[in-house]
């Protein structure tokens, strides 16, 4: 006997790699789906309403758009990871002017979009077999666990033991190793570290077991992003955009210690592949939200054998 996992990570708010993700249990035949984190996005989209009409600078410049022109440009908004946000020019400007107000719109946006995704993964998922474990990542705010832990369908992981089947278990951990973003969810790697063996120490076995890990190990092939200036702009040199290793130094420390049969990752967009420390595997799907391509991975898991397969999908 064996089951089979679907991992993606990263979808930054895009309505159209959420569905692309429900879909991907039945396309591929998975028994379980597993969403590493990062599920927010990024940024608002004012959707102004202005002259009769509404104009969403952003999407389509100063055109006007109708009434009815407007849900599909709505559409296209949130397929690539933002939030439109209707509103007017007054109370556009007030908004601007409070930095708290600014946050608190962006937070309602955030949860009304999970709303949506939840409402759309129990008509998907329920009343099938397929598991939804959904974490969210260090880009995340922590409210939305909250959300996920309601959902009558999707299963938040983080801090919990779960028994993925076969006698294989599964730790997981959405926080990440400090970044120049300072996202809601970071830690210096001393007290991710902590973190991490805390969860590990409640596995019966941690070399059964897969360590769904949102950063990747640092010095490998799937933690390599573009080396930042002090403006946050990529640094290019001779024509190249520089790179380096930004993964975390606790969570190669944990894989190397205990030796899980998988250890699954994202939060590197750039960095899709596959390495091994030592008899792990290690996975990083990678994202290209932004393109509108879903990223991820199948792994076949066998109680005896372990990691009977895996591939790299894209679509």
């Amino acid at each position: 006997m064996s089951f089979t996992l679907y991992y993606a990570s990263d979808i930054h708010g895009s309505d159209l790699m959420w569905r692309k993700f429900l879909n991907a249990a039945r396309f591929y035949g998975t028994d379980a789906l597993i969403m590493g984190g990062d599920v927010s996005g990024k940024a608002v989209v004012p959707v102004v309403h202005r002259g009769g009409g509404w104009v969403a600078r952003q999407m389509t410049g100063d055109r006007v758009l109708t009434q009815d022109e407007l849900p599909e440009v709505e559409s296209q908004i949130r397929n690539q990871g933002f939030y439109p946000y209707r509103t007017t020019d007054e109370e556009l400007d007030e908004t601007h002017r409070d930095p708290e107000a600014i946050h608190r719109v962006f937070l309602e946006l955030m949860q009304e979009s999970l709303e949506r995704w939840l409402a759309l993964a129990e008509e998907r998922l329920g009343g099938t077999k397929v598991r939804l474990y959904l974490m969210t990542g260090n880009d995340d705010e922590p409210v939305l666990r909250d959300m996920i832990r309601a959902s009558s369908v999707a299963i938040d992981p983080e801090d919990d033991v779960i028994d993925l089947g076969e006698g294989i278990q599964m730790a997981s951990c959405g926080w990440s190793n400090r970044t120049p973003w300072n996202s809601p969810r970071e830690l210096d790697e001393s007290n991710l570290e902590e973190r991490l063996e805390k969860l590990v120490a409640d596995l019966d076995d941690p070399s059964r077991s897969v360590f769904n890990f949102h950063v990747p190990p640092i010095r490998t092939p799937i933690d390599r992003a573009p080396v930042l200036d002090e403006t946050l702009k990529p640094v290019v040199k001779g024509g190249a955009v520089m790179m380096a290793s930004v993964g975390s130094e606790a969570v190669r420390a944990t894989i190397e210690r205990h030796q899980p049969i998988l250890a699954l990752h994202g939060h590197i967009h750039e960095s899709r592949g596959a390495t091994k420390i030592g008899r792990t595997v290690c996975i990083n799907p990678g994202s290209e939200y932004n393109e509108g391509i879903l990223q991820g991975a199948i792994v076949e898991l066998d109680g005896r054998k372990g990691i009977k397969r895996y591939q790299l999908t894209s679509g």
